[in-house]
């Protein structure tokens, strides 16, 4: 079978150290700045952060990082640290609480109205601030064929549930069949009015956004049957060409794209980055969606912001950007509780 080009690129993602090495310039893993920071420990800590957490960077991703620069925020969101090995007390394996709203495995089931599936737990680039890293991070095996059914048969048994939201890992891993397949059985669910599929690879790996692809979810789209893709720019830079006209791909065909950010430290908490971040999303049809507090996961405090600096950061954008371009600034409670709302008044 021929392989597509995001395949092909996928095959030429850096997935261990060594091949981080043929990027990175000589002696920067082991400076301060750098995956070892001044630890005498060298090898053996650089192979436990990455068992702790996969390596992988996608060839786009590894075009768009400034090598020289030690503050890359491209760089500070895909390379491995030493830091990933510091826990804080209160950082957790589920840090939203998904295992305790799980009825059944894969599905996660925390607001009446909508379900949540894990079709994977693969990704394309391994995002160093990743909230399900105790998932992701070992590339888990995603569900069975008897996962899809019993997640589709309690679908029908909850006619509360309209909407359908694809998640993983990242439900673009999958081959155009498979998640035709998926969401074929998930028309079937008559009481389901829409489906969401969040990605991030529309950032990573923007080949995987195929015309192929798009006549595919389009082939399921009807006036009153929406398909939505919310995707996860964090920083103006990854916004690049070939972004560009993955997402016009996209939402020439109809399709609704929204952006979550997370917010991290070092790479997007300035008022500079993030208002022309939310300028650069709305001038390409990406309405911005959610600015998300960074989840409690274990290795991640390096990234956190305080809270009191979000809410600071989001009362300055007020009159810097459009209405249009202004998301909600939100926490995700660590007991399944849901998403709230990080006010500024």
């Amino acid at each position: 079978m021929q392989l597509e080009t995001w395949q092909k690129e996928l095959r030429r993602c850096v997935s261990s150290i060594e091949g981080l090495n043929r990027y990175a310039p000589k002696g920067f893993l082991h400076s301060s700045q750098g995956l070892l920071g001044r630890n005498d420990k060298g090898k053996d800590l650089m192979q436990e952060v990455v068992k702790n957490m996969r390596l992988s960077i996608t060839p786009h991703t590894l075009k768009l990082i400034d090598w020289n620069d030690p503050r890359d925020p491209l760089l500070l969101m895909a390379v491995p640290r030493s830091r990933e090995l510091d826990f804080s007390a209160d950082e957790v394996a589920d840090p939203i609480g998904d295992d305790k709203c799980s009825p059944v495995p894969f599905l996660v089931h925390r607001y009446p109205d909508r379900a949540l599936i894990h079709v994977n737990y693969v990704c394309a680039g391994c995002c160093r601030f990743c909230f399900r890293r105790s998932k992701t991070g070992r590339a888990n095996v995603g569900p069975s064929a008897k996962n899809r059914d019993d997640i589709v048969a309690y679908l029908k048994q909850h006619a509360e549930v309209e909407e359908a939201i694809l998640s993983g890992g990242d439900p673009l891993m999958l081959a155009d069949k498979e998640l035709a397949n998926w969401i074929a059985h998930f028309k079937t669910v008559k009481t389901l009015r829409r489906i969401r599929i969040h990605t991030r690879l529309p950032v990573t790996l923007p080949s995987r956004i195929s015309p192929k692809l798009v006549r595919m979810l389009k082939s399921f789209q009807t006036n009153e049957f929406p398909i939505y893709m919310v995707t996860h720019f964090n920083h103006p830079k990854e916004i690049a060409k070939e972004n560009i006209d993955a997402i016009a791909r996209l939402v020439d065909a109809g399709i609704v794209v929204r952006n979550q950010s997370v917010l991290l430290k070092g790479v997007n908490d300035n008022l500079t980055v993030m208002r022309d971040l939310l300028r650069r999303l709305v001038d390409v049809r990406i309405v911005p969606y959610y600015i998300h507090q960074l989840d409690k996961a274990q290795g991640t405090s390096h990234f956190r912001v305080p809270v009191k600096d979000g809410i600071k950061l989001m009362k300055s954008l007020r009159g810097k950007v459009t209405g249009i371009a202004l998301p909600k600034y939100v926490m995700d409670c660590p007991d399944g509780a849901g998403k709230i709302v990080m006010n500024d008044s």
